[in-house]
């Protein structure tokens, strides 16, 4: 399926729609279970999840070398529509505010050159670097290949018990106290105070652990994994997914199985366990437009609320999947 990524024409001065087709991230940096002395930290604000039919509205990042900070980046851009009132709520980001930004054409190669080849560090990593990477492509830009490390993957193999391993939780855990949370800027304050707390306390205990603690056991009744050779890092691994709308590549039942052999855990419907509501392509696409099911809708409420759910397009059920 081709997504629809927003140009600009300068002829006309005028903003279009393109349809474009899905891409393999093959140059993709490495995701590594380390804690590098020099590192730069990045978070983004996006629209929504998916890179195909979202848009980046916010970069930011921070260079740290041997612990000291020495220089940081930040630019709002424009995504060439209004945001709606879910992501002005939840980021703080409004269209006034966009209005004067500038595009990702303009921003992104600023992003990219600040960065270099740095080792990028942020929370839940993966979402931003694809984010990055398929804009940065699209834009015949240079490869966006840096290698990366995930606080949250390493969050989950340190503290197994946490209720869960948002950068919310993660913070309150370890006393980490930043204002204005979901913008860029203070969330990579605040990624990189857990990290380097992560990092003492990972020294004391010898290291970050191989495992991460006994297998889930809480899938559906009708659903079971076909083994028991599971990979912890793997991010469908002890997370809950629903599932809303019709899927492109599988059935309901094939993608509930993919998630109860990763590890994951099956919901018939939205409900307070759930992590991720995944919504088939043409779907999410409708949602963009305002067109939003019930199980969205009530996803988006728990959301508000502070609850631990997501809702993501198929594909990026799929990225996970393939995410080793």
């Amino acid at each position: 399926m081709s997504g629809i990524r927003i140009k600009f024409d300068e002829t006309t001065g005028e903003f279009f729609a393109e349809p474009i087709p899905r891409r393999v991230r093959d140059h993709k940096g490495k995701s590594i279970l380390e804690f590098p002395e020099s590192y730069t930290v990045i978070d983004i604000e996006t629209t929504g999840l998916d890179p195909m039919f979202d848009s980046i509205i916010e970069l930011g990042a921070i260079k740290f070398e041997n612990g000291n900070q020495i220089s940081q980046f930040q630019s709002l851009v424009n995504p060439g529509y209004e945001i709606d009132d879910f992501i002005i709520e939840l980021t703080g980001i409004t269209n006034d505010m966009l209005s004067e930004a500038p595009t990702i054409q303009e921003a992104l190669p600023n992003f990219l050159s600040f960065v270099g080849n740095s080792i990028l560090v942020g929370h839940n990593v993966n979402f931003d670097i694809n984010f990055i990477y398929d804009n940065a492509e699209y834009l015949a830009l240079p490869i966006f290949k840096n290698d990366f490390v995930d606080t949250m993957r390493i969050s989950r193999r340190l503290y197994k018990d946490l209720e869960n391993h948002k950068l919310s939780t993660l913070s309150n855990f370890l006393r980490v106290e930043v204002e204005d949370a979901h913008r860029a800027m203070s969330d990579c304050i605040r990624t990189q105070l857990c990290f380097e707390k992560m990092r003492k306390y990972a020294d004391e205990i010898g290291g970050i652990p191989k495992t991460a603690g006994e297998v889930f056991n809480h899938l559906s009744k009708t659903i079971m994994p076909e083994t028991t050779d599971f990979d912890i890092d793997s991010p469908i691994y002890g997370m809950a997914f629903a599932f809303t709308g019709k899927l492109e590549r599988m059935t309901r039942k094939e993608a509930m199985q993919a998630v109860a052999n990763a590890g994951g855990i099956c919901c018939d419907g939205v409900v307070a366990e759930t992590n991720y509501l995944v919504i088939g392509n043409f779907d999410y696409c409708k949602s963009i437009k305002g067109s939003k099911s019930a199980k969205q809708k009530k996803a988006e409420k728990m959301q508000r609320a502070g609850s631990d759910i997501a809702t993501i397009s198929e594909d990026v059920f799929y990225d996970m999947l393939e995410q080793k």
